[in-house]
């Protein structure tokens, strides 16, 4: 296990719903963030330790009773063909979300982990805390760890006149939103910039 002291994660889903919607994959990138400033990461090098999982929807509609919410598959049918690859069934990958607690578990180094980030924690963390409730499991990291990109990078940007949301230079043609992926990794190339900046 590596000394990483972050994990970052994000959803992709078929519904806003937190409770009860149905996940599509699940993007989570463990880091140093000692790093930022001594060692910056490229985006190439995040996007490679990304780890990544992708969901059986069926399963999830018929065994665990989870929704689909025609306004959210709507907004996908207007998203681009990389994204859109998430919506294809796949048995050769699709997992059971029973099976997200091991992931999180196996890739995250608990012992070191000091913080746990998502974009937004009225999002991603109510799902993830949700399933792993409902698949019988105990959420791994205590409830202090957790940060949000968002209030972070707005700290950070204070007076700068630049939103949370800035895509840094270079990063453009790489980045493929709502990949989860990209996603993780886009957040830790903002917080990584800005920090480089300081």
């Amino acid at each position: 296990m590596s000394a990483d002291d972050c994990v970052i994660f994000d959803f992709e889903t078929l519904s806003s719903d937190v409770n009860r919607g149905v996940v599509l994959s699940i993007g989570l990138l463990t880091y140093t963030s000692s790093r930022f400033s001594n060692d910056p990461y490229t985006y190439e090098e995040l996007l490679e330790n990304t780890k990544y999982m992708k969901f059986d929807v069926t399963e999830q509609v018929k065994k665990y009773g989870r929704k689909i919410q025609k306004s959210t598959l709507d907004w996908w049918n207007t998203q681009g063909i990389e994204a859109k690859k998430v919506l294809d069934p796949d048995p050769s990958i699709d997992q059971s979300i029973d099976k997200l607690y091991n992931f999180f578990v196996i890739n995250v180094n608990m012992n070191n982990l000091k913080t746990v980030f998502t974009r937004g924690n009225t999002f991603d963390i109510p799902i993830l805390e949700g399933i792993l409730k409902e698949t019988g499991n105990d959420v791994p990291y205590p409830f202090w760890m957790v940060r949000d990109t968002r209030s972070y990078l707005d700290g950070l940007l204070y007076g700068a006149n630049t939103r949370n949301s800035y895509i840094p230079e270079g990063c453009k043609e790489k980045f493929v939103a709502h990949d989860a992926r990209h996603d993780v990794v886009m957040d830790v190339m903002r917080m990584q910039t800005i920090i480089e900046a300081l």
